[in-house]
C-alpha cells in the first residue's frame, strides 16, 4: 500500500470515464501523485456529471465503465505503485425514478421496506401523511385540465408520466390482471375526475413546483428537491450505503474515502466512528494496521472553528488551507480602501455579517421554510412538558428560532458536548437577544436549554443549520457581496480580507500536530473560481486606488460608447472582477467561447444573488439586457476601445499574480499536510464557478511540459501558458517524494520575515528545505516587461540558513548556511526559491 503524499482530484463523467483517467495514470505518477481522488463512482442519475446525484451506492456506474472499468483503473494504478481515494456520498440520493429505492417508497408508501431508510416527515401538516411531490411545472387542477398528467403501461405495471418524468403507482390502485390495464388506462385517460381520484389513491401528493419550499416533507440537500435526505444512521441504510466502498477497499483497489457533506449527517462523530472500525475491520483483511485506510471529510470551519477532535479521520478537503493561503496574499492595509470603494459601488456600506444574515432571513423565509416549520414543529413535546413556557407562544418562539438561526456562524454544533458548541451557541444567542422583545427574549431561552436537553431536537437544527449557511451564505451572499471576489471562496470569510504571516503560521502548526494528513487545497470541483483568478484579484488589493480609477474609467468608456452596462453598480462591479480575474492572456482568445462562459457565470451570478433576479422568478429583461451588453462588449467594434483598456489593465498585472500564484503553489506543497491538486491545476486556472471549473484537461500540454528539460529562468520569462507554475509543481513533488519524512514530521518555521519576503524552513535530521517567497505585488507596472522575474529586490532582507551545503532545487545553485545570506540572491528575481540541504544525490531530489 503507498502512503499518502499528493492526491490529484479527478471528476469522472461519461466524457471522462475510468478509461480515459487510467490512460493519464503514468503521466500523474511521473509527476509525483502517489493517489488519484475520484469524483463518486456509484451509479448516478444518467448523464449526471458530478455523480452526487447517486441512484444506487451498491453498484459502480455503467456510464463511468462499470465494475471492469474500475478494475481496469485500479489495475493501472496498482502497476505503477499509487492508491485511489473515493468520494462517496452517504447524506442523499437523487429521488429520481432510478432510485430504485425511491420509488419503492413511491409505490408503497409508509408500506415501503425502505420507507425509514429516507428523511421523511409523515406526519407533517397538509401532507396527510402522503409524501409530498413537488414535481408538477403547474398546480394539479390545471395539469390534470391541461393533459399534461397521463397514463402508461411501464415495465413493472402502470405508471404515471409527466412530461419525462415517470412515477410509479400504488399496485392497490389499479387492476392486479395485466390484460386488463390497457382498457383501464383508456378509462382513466377520458376523465380528468377519474385521474384525479387515482392520484388520491398514491403514497405521494403530487403539487406544483413552486409548494416545495412551503410543503416538502422529506429532508433535502440543501433545498434541492432532486436529492432526498438518507438516514445513514440506521443500520440497514449505513451497511447498504457502504457495502461498495468497503468492499472496494477489502480488495485492495480503494486506499482511503472522502466523505461528502458529513454536516448533513445525524451524528457525524457516531458515523465516523462506526465507518473507522468498518474500514479497520477490512484493512485488517489486508494486513494492514488500524487507521492505514485514510478517511477525510468535507467540512468548511468558519473563522475561529476547529474540527473536533473526537472525530475519528485525517482532517478535512482543504477548504481551511485555501482560505488561509488566500488570506495570506493580500495586502493587509487594503481594507479601508476597499470597503470605501464597494460602498460607492453598492451604495451600502454594511459588512458582510450584516448582508449574509439578511440572506439568512430570506432563506428561512423562503426556499428552507419547510426544514424551519418542521424545527419548530419539534419544539411542541418539550414546550408541551414544561410548565414554565405554558404563556409562550408560537409566534415567539418562531421569531426566537429565526433570531438564533439569523446569527449562528457555524455550520452547525455537535451535539452540545463541547465547550467551543457551547461558545458557538451563545454567541448567536447574545446577538439574538439584542434585537429580540422581553416575551421572544424567554422563548429564546427555552429554545437554548431544549437544544441542549432534547437530541432530537438538536439534530433537526443542526440539520437546518448547515444548509441555510451554505445557501444563504455561499450560494447567494457571495453573490451580492462583492468587495474582492477573491476573499468570497467556499471556506472563506469575505469580511475578512488578510491573515498575517504569524496567524497562517499558527494554523500550519495546528494542522501538523493535530490532522497530519489533513488535505492541502487551493482549488476544488466547488471552488467559485480558480485559484490563479483569486490571485489576479488579490493583486488589486495592492493599490486599491489604482483599481477604482481603472473600473470608473471602463464605465465612463461603456456610457461614451452609449453602451452604459445595465446591471446595478454591486453587479456591475461583480462583472469586471470576473472579466479581470478569467480573461484569456492571448488576445486571441478572447472570443466569443470565452464571452459565452463569462455569460454563464453571469446568468448564475445575477439569480444566485436573488437581488435583481432568481432561480424561481428570473428577471428575462434584466438577464437579456446584460447579456446583450457582454455580447456587445465581447465583439463589437464600437467596444473595441474599452476591451483594449481591460485587456492592456489585465495584462500589466497578470504578471504580478502568476508570482503570487506561485507562492500559494509552493505553499502548498510545502506546508505540512497532504497537497491535492486539483484536474488541470498543474498550469495556470482562472476558471469560473461550476460548470466551468470542471471542463475538459489539455494532458497532451501537461505532458509536454513534464517532458521539457527544466529551465526556470526562461520559465519565468516565457510564463504565459503555465510551464513555470508545471515545473514547479513537478519539482516539489519530486521533493516531497524523495524526503518523505521531511514532508510529514517536520513542522514549518519561519527562518526570517521582511515584509513580504518570507523565509520559511522544515528541518528533520540530516534532511532540509528552506522555502523563499516574494509575496509582494503591487500593481505600478514596474515589472520589466513581461517576465516574472523581479530584479533589484533590495527590500528582501537577510536569511540565515542552517549549516550546511545547501542546493537550489529550481536552478542548481548552491551556497553555504551558517551565515547570513541575502534574500534576493536567493530569489535571484523569482518569486519562489527552493533550497534543500545537499547530500549529493541530485537524482533523488
Amino acid at each position: 500500500m503507498t502512503a499518502l503524499r499528493a492526491s490529484v482530484r479527478l471528476q469522472l463523467h461519461a466524457g471522462f470515464d475510468f478509461d480515459a483517467a487510467a490512460a493519464q495514470v503514468d503521466y500523474f505518477a511521473r509527476l509525483g501523485i502517489s493517489h488519484l481522488y475520484l469524483s463518486p463512482i456509484a451509479a448516478a442519475v444518467p448523464g449526471s456529471t458530478h455523480g452526487y446525484d447517486n441512484i444506487d451506492p451498491t453498484r459502480i456506474s455503467p456510464e463511468l465503465g462499470g465494475e471492469a472499468g474500475f478494475a481496469r483503473l485500479a489495475e493501472a494504478v496498482r502497476a505503477h505503485a499509487m492508491g485511489i481515494l473515493l468520494d462517496i456520498v452517504p447524506n442523499h440520493m437523487a429521488a429520481h425514478p432510478g432510485n430504485r429505492w425511491w420509488s419503492d417508497v413511491l409505490r408503497h408508501g409508509r408500506r415501503s421496506a425502505h420507507a425509514g431508510w429516507f428523511d421523511i416527515d409523515w406526519e407533517a401538516p397538509g401532507c396527510e401523511g402522503t409524501l409530498w411531490l413537488a414535481v408538477l411545472d403547474r398546480p394539479l387542477a390545471a395539469a390534470l385540465a391541461d393533459g399534461v398528467l397521463s397514463l402508461d403501461i411501464g415495465a413493472t405495471g402502470p405508471c404515471l408520466r409527466h412530461h419525462d418524468l415517470t412515477l410509479p403507482l400504488s399496485p392497490l390502485s389499479f387492476p392486479a390482471a395485466a390484460d386488463s390495464w390497457p382498457a383501464w388506462v383508456e378509462r382513466c385517460q377520458r376523465s380528468p375526475q377519474r385521474l384525479h381520484d387515482l392520484l388520491q389513491r398514491q403514497a405521494y401528493r403530487l403539487a406544483w413546483w413552486r409548494s416545495g419550499a412551503d410543503r416538502t416533507n422529506y429532508r433535502r440537500f440543501f433545498d434541492i428537491d432532486g436529492l432526498v435526505a438518507l438516514k445513514v444512521e440506521e443500520a440497514q441504510v449505513f451497511e447498504a450505503v457502504h457495502a461498495l466502498p468497503l468492499r472496494l477497499v477489502a480488495e485492495g483497489h480503494v486506499d482511503g474515502l472522502r466523505i461528502d457533506h458529513v454536516d448533513g449527517l445525524a451524528d457525524p462523530a457516531g458515523y465516523l466512528q462506526r465507518l473507522r472500525t468498518c474500514l479497520d475491520g477490512v484493512a485488517a483483511q489486508r494486513s494492514l494496521p488500524p487507521g492505514s485506510i485514510t478517511l477525510h471529510v468535507e467540512k468548511i470551519l468558519a473563522d475561529g472553528e476547529a474540527l473536533p477532535a473526537d472525530w475519528t479521520c485525517d482532517g478535512t478537503t482543504g477548504y481551511d488551507f485555501m482560505d488561509q493561503v488566500g488570506a495570506l496574499l493580500h495586502d493587509g492595509a487594503a481594507e479601508p480602501a476597499l470597503q470605501a470603494l464597494w460602498q460607492a459601488q453598492s451604495g451600502d456600506g454594511r459588512g458582510f455579517d450584516a448582508w449574509q444574515q439578511h440572506a439568512r432571513l430570506q432563506m428561512l423565509q423562503g426556499s428552507l421554510r419547510c426544514d424551519l416549520d418542521r424545527f419548530l414543529r419539534g419544539l411542541a413535546e418539550p414546550c408541551a412538558n414544561d410548565p414554565t413556557a405554558a404563556d409562550l407562544t408560537g409566534g415567539m418562539f418562531e421569531r426566537a428560532a429565526i433570531a438564533l438561526l439569523q446569527h449562528f456562524p457555524v455550520y452547525r454544533t455537535h451535539g452540545m458536548r463541547s465547550a467551543a458548541d457551547l461558545q458557538w451557541l451563545n454567541r448567536a444567542a447574545t446577538a439574538a437577544a439584542a434585537q429580540l422583545g422581553e416575551g421572544d427574549r424567554a422563548a429564546l431561552r427555552h429554545v437554548c436549554t431544549w437544544l441542549g436537553e432534547q437530541p432530537a431536537l438538536r439534530t433537526r437544527f443542526e440539520q437546518l443549520t448547515a444548509p441555510l449557511n451554505a445557501k444563504a451564505v455561499e450560494d447567494t451572499t457571495f453573490y451580492r457581496y462583492a468587495r474582492l471576489l477573491s476573499r468570497n471562496e467556499v471556506g472563506s470569510d469575505p469580511g475578512r480580507i488578510h491573515l498575517p504571516l504569524e496567524q497562517f503560521l499558527e494554523c500550519a502548526g495546528q494542522r501538523a500536530q493535530q490532522w497530519p494528513q489533513a488535505l492541502l487545497a487551493v482549488a476544488t470541483h466547488d471552488h467559485k473560481r480558480g485559484p490563479d483568478a483569486r490571485c489576479r484579484l488579490a493583486v488589486l488589493s495592492w493599490n486599491v486606488a489604482y483599481w477604482a480609477g481603472q473600473q470608473r474609467h471602463w464605465n465612463a468608456l461603456a456610457a461614451a460608447a452609449g453602451h452604459p452596462c445595465p446591471l446595478p453598480g454591486a453587479e456591475t462591479s461583480m462583472l469586471w472582477q470576473t472579466l479581470v480575474g478569467s480573461w484569456p492572456l492571448q488576445a486571441e482568445a478572447v472570443d466569443a467561447a470565452f464571452i459565452a462562459r463569462v455569460g454563464g457565470w453571469l446568468q448564475k451570478a445575477l439569480r444566485e444573488g436573488k437581488r435583481v433576479s432568481s432561480w424561481n422568478d428570473p428577471d428575462p429583461g434584466l438577464e437579456q439586457a446584460a447579456a446583450d451588453w457582454l455580447a456587445w462588449f465581447g465583439g463589437s467594434p464600437e467596444a473595441a476601445v474599452l476591451r483594449s483598456a481591460v485587456e492592456a489593465f489585465v495584462h500589466g498585472i497578470a504578471p504580478h499574480a502568476a508570482r503570487l500564484g506561485l507562492v500559494q503553489l509552493a505553499l502548498q506543497l510545502c506546508c505540512p499536510g497532504v497537497p491535492d491538486i486539483y484536474q488541470g491545476n498543474e498550469g495556470w486556472d482562472t476558471s469560473m464557478v461550476d460548470p466551468d471549473n470542471r471542463g475538459a484537461v489539455d494532458y497532451a500540454q501537461r505532458r509536454a511540459w513534464l517532458a521539457a528539460a527544466p529551465d526556470w529562468q526562461q520559465a519565468l520569462r516565457a510564463w504565459s501558458d503555465g510551464a513555470p507554475k508545471a515545473l514547479l509543481l513537478a519539482t516539489l513533488l519530486r521533493c516531497r517524494a524523495a524526503m518523505p519524512d521531511l514532508f510529514s514530521a517536520a513542522p514549518l518555521t519561519a527562518l526570517a520575515a521582511h515584509g513580504a519576503v518570507w523565509a520559511l524552513g522544515r528541518l528533520a535530521g540530516p534532511h532540509g528545505m528552506v522555502l523563499v517567497v516574494d509575496a509582494a505585488a503591487s500593481v505600478d507596472m514596474a515589472l520589466a516587461g513581461p517576465s516574472l522575474l523581479r530584479q533589484g529586490a533590495g527590500h528582501a532582507g537577510r536569511v540565515t540558513l542552517p549549516v550546511g551545503h545547501w542546493r537550489s532545487l529550481l536552478d542548481a545553485r548552491r551556497c553555504e548556511g551558517g551565515q547570513d545570506v541575502d534574500a534576493a540572491s536567493l530569489l535571484d528575481g523569482a518569486p519562489v526559491a527552493i533550497w534543500v540541504l545537499d547530500d549529493g544525490d541530485e537524482d533523488g531530489c
